[in-house]
């Protein structure tokens, strides 16, 4: 009688214990689960200490960061510069890193550190280093100043040919082998024209991977992405607007027309003309064009006067030293008050 009673008492706790924990699982289990469940990942930072991702890190390795273009022929006046990317995905600290030539031996030569204290390079920014800011910000359009940095002097870099070597505590990151024959054929004066990285996925010595920023671009992108990238897709044309008024109300002052070309290193013819064939503008006349771009038409013609109210063509032929050509044709209208 009393074991009746006993396992009366004893059986309520058995069934709670299933309800909360139907599948009990040993001690040994327990173990053998964990040794794979991933840990947190953390990365060291420049101080030595453990950081939370996104922070910059000390150890780079190859191809973190990469040289994006190189002015070695500044204009007369002008100054070089080298343009370095992020390619990492992680932010990096610039005091990591140096600038070099190469010897007459091809030996790693005349180092100079990038930054005497810590600065951080966000992952994907651009950020050029020279012995003269202000000089590059006179001379060229910079879209980030604060990704300028100026050292007490650059490593040399000759106008005929040289080497860039980008390290990080004497190890090699990147190095570009360049000649001024890399420069487009077509160009006469290379004074104060950069050579551009058209593609970060291939090295910086693969043939054709560094070539002319764009005249459309005027000439260098330091701080913001280069002119002459590589792009996906077909080429294309187009206007953001088909209607223009330039009457200084500020609501579509201008055309503006927008081009993607799948290959670089292209020129470019932009004409417009009346609906009667009257040649009234040209934007440009065989110039060098970047992959990306914008051109703008305010409404005047050749000889500054404001053209008339009505219907325009705009021509846009493309063509490359390997025999591409094509012509983009566009109709726009010039709306205005009628008096």
């Amino acid at each position: 009688m009393l074991k009746i009673k006993l396992i009366s008492l004893l059986l309520p706790i058995k069934i709670a214990s299933i309800i909360f924990n139907p599948h009990p699982v040993r001690n040994d289990r327990i173990k053998n689960i964990s040794k794979h469940i991933p840990k947190k990942a953390t990365i060291a930072s420049s101080s030595g200490n453990k950081a939370s991702p996104g922070c910059a890190r000390s150890i780079l390795v190859q191809d973190d960061v990469l040289i994006s273009e190189v002015l070695f022929n500044p204009r007369p006046g002008g100054v070089d510069f080298v343009e370095i990317y992020n390619n990492s995905g992680h932010d990096i600290d610039l005091s990591e890193l140096q600038l070099a030539n190469t010897n007459t031996a091809g030996k790693v030569a005349n180092i100079k550190n990038i930054s005497a204290k810590k600065l951080t390079m966000p992952e994907g920014t651009f950020w050029v280093i020279t012995s003269n800011q202000k000089n590059i910000r006179e001379n060229y359009d910079v879209k980030f100043p604060n990704q300028l940095i100026q050292i007490s002097s650059m490593p040399a870099y000759n106008n005929d040919k040289g080497t860039v070597v980008l390290l990080s505590h004497n190890q090699v990151l990147d190095r570009l082998d360049y000649q001024s024959k890399i420069h487009h054929p077509l160009i006469q004066d290379e004074d104060g024209i950069s050579l551009e990285r058209v593609s970060f996925k291939v090295p910086a010595n693969e043939p054709g991977n560094f070539t002319s920023a764009a005249a459309a671009a005027g000439f260098a992108t330091p701080t913001y992405s280069n002119s002459q990238s590589s792009v996906d897709g077909d080429s294309e044309v187009f206007l953001l607007s088909k209607t223009f008024s330039p009457d200084g109300d500020n609501f579509e002052d201008v055309l503006k027309l927008e081009y993607h070309m799948k290959q670089n290193s292209s020129l470019a013819t932009v004409s417009i003309y009346s609906d009667k064939g009257r040649l009234i503008r040209k934007l440009l006349n065989n110039q060098t064009i970047g992959t990306n771009g914008f051109l703008t038409w305010d409404g005047l013609d050749d000889h500054g006067g404001m053209s008339n109210i009505g219907i325009y063509i705009v021509l846009f032929d493309v063509f490359d030293l390997q025999g591409y050509t094509k012509r983009f044709k566009l109709a726009c209208v010039l709306a205005g008050k009628l008096n």
